[in-house]
């Protein structure tokens, strides 16, 4: 027999992750940080708190477009300072 690569408790949490994400990048389809060439279309959720236990929580998450994702991860003293990221110890 077989072992999952993900846990079906881990599957259930990605499917409503799937979901909710679709939601709230449809109702925030602009790029919420602007910071480097900025495409203006969100296409990505930035987990300001990280992935684990703030996950599903949209309060923590930032509507924004691959360009400035990619310099959010690459910058994070900027970031934070933007409160763009915040600490994942909390």
């Amino acid at each position: 027999m077989a072992i999952n690569k993900v846990s079906k408790k881990m599957a259930k949490t990605n499917a409503e992750y799937s979901e909710l994400r679709k939601s709230f990048l449809s109702e925030k389809p602009m790029c919420q940080a602007k910071v480097y060439n900025c495409t203006l279309k969100s296409t990505d959720v930035h987990h300001m708190k990280g992935r684990g236990k703030y996950h599903l929580d949209m309060t923590t998450w930032l509507s924004v477009c691959r360009n400035c994702h990619n310099w959010i991860e690459n910058n994070p003293e900027e970031a934070r300072e933007l409160g763009f990221s915040s600490s994942k110890i909390s």
